[in-house]
């Protein structure tokens, strides 16, 4: 083959693989596209369609080789059951295409403001952040009552160890707290009720405005969670 075959047959070859690229990125493109529509149908917590990124290339290939190497979806907020979630960020791991749509691994991060925990849950005493610590307060015997608290993740909740307690400023210990609030403070729980089944929370960090989460979960069956 001559100089100018050579050319030719490169140039061919250069249109074809040009033309799997676009062809690969816009199947890409309009996946993405009908995902972030299917999870804002069956997800009725979301304001908006959720951002959705599907990785690893080419993609026709993980479609064909019937799962996705990892799927990322983010949204600003998804009200789950009483409370809305904020900054979410979901990140999957082997994500089949066929059905039922499983996914081999799941890490999920969001904000959790306090103020939804006060308007949805009710709680015997007030929860406040105050110089970077969760405290509970109330009054007892006419008294300021403050228990210095530490939240740590509980599955689907939070629970919060008792650090410090206080009666009208002078500190005392758990059993010396008046009525049943020993009970109120140390047998607190947060629920945090409507994440997709299979998650559990894994991580807890308390910031200026509420908490930070973070769950994990494997073998999911997305179907189910959507809609459960």
């Amino acid at each position: 083959m001559g100089a100018r075959g050579v050319v030719a047959t490169v140039v061919v070859l250069g249109l074809v693989a040009g033309g799997a690229l676009v062809a690969d990125t816009v199947a890409r493109d309009r996946t993405e596209e009908q995902v972030a529509a299917d999870l804002r149908t069956q997800l009725g917590g979301l304001d908006t369609e959720p951002d959705v990124a599907i990785g690893g290339f080419p993609f026709l290939t993980q479609v064909l080789a019937g799962e996705l190497t990892s799927v990322q979806v983010t949204a600003p907020s998804i009200q789950i059951e009483q409370v809305t979630l904020q900054d979410v960020a979901v990140d999957l791991g082997g994500v089949s295409t066929g059905t039922p749509t499983t996914a081999r691994e799941a890490l999920l991060t969001a904000h959790l403001p306090l103020d939804e925990v006060r308007g949805a849950i009710e709680l015997p005493v007030d929860l406040e952040i105050v110089d970077g610590s969760l405290r509970a307060a109330t009054t007892a015997l006419g008294l300021p009552f403050e228990a210095v608290l530490a939240p740590r993740a509980a599955g689907r909740g939070i629970e919060v160890a008792v650090e410090a307690i206080s009666l009208g400023g002078a500190t005392i210990s758990l059993d010396q707290a008046p009525g049943g609030l020993a009970d109120d403070v140390q047998g607190l729980t947060i629920p945090v009720q409507g994440l997709p089944e299979g998650l559990q929370i894994t991580d807890v960090t308390l910031t200026g405005d509420g908490f930070d989460l973070t769950a994990e979960g494997q073998d999911l069956v997305l179907d189910q969670a959507a809609t459960g």
